[in-house]
């Protein structure tokens, strides 16, 4: 993932929010997780949606919790800390599967799979093509696969 595709995420994150009446207020330039241990925090405010990524983190892990972020915003998880620990980690799937889905979207696997017709679809054709890191593309074609998209 190179700083353009980063921004038209971004954007597409701000456009998204917006759909649910959430007035996007994003800063990816703080150094959060030297302060919290943290790599994204997001809270709402009225309809204010504060989301705050760590500013040293590679562009790709900053879309990752971009996304991630994005999401606990939509679906009101607030502080995590809040929940208990079952609670927590269901909404963390949820959250990982959904982020999943929305960087890398059924189409986009489509494609990549009729780009190598003559292979049993890997992780490597998402970090080469799409630049994503090895665990994030393994979690990619597991979920496909679980979907029943690929094999």
């Amino acid at each position: 993932m190179n700083s353009n595709e980063y921004d038209e995420l971004l954007i597409r994150v701000e456009e998204d929010l917006r759909q649910y009446k959430l007035t996007p207020i994003i800063s990816d330039t703080v150094p959060l997780y030297k302060e919290t241990q943290l790599e994204g925090v997001t809270f709402l405010k009225g309809n204010n949606a504060f989301i705050f990524v760590d500013k040293d983190l590679s562009i790709f892990d900053k879309a990752k919790t971009l996304v991630e972020e994005y999401f606990h915003a939509i679906s009101d998880l607030g502080n995590h800390l809040d929940y208990d620990e079952l609670h927590a980690n269901n909404d963390e799937v949820d959250a990982r599967e959904s982020i999943i889905e929305y960087m890398t979207n059924e189409k986009t696997i489509l494609k990549l799979v009729q780009k190598y017709p003559d292979q049993s679809f890997e992780p490597w054709m998402i970090m080469d093509e799409l630049g994503y890191d090895r665990e994030f593309a393994e979690e990619t074609v597991a979920y496909y696969e679980r979907q029943g998209l690929i094999n």
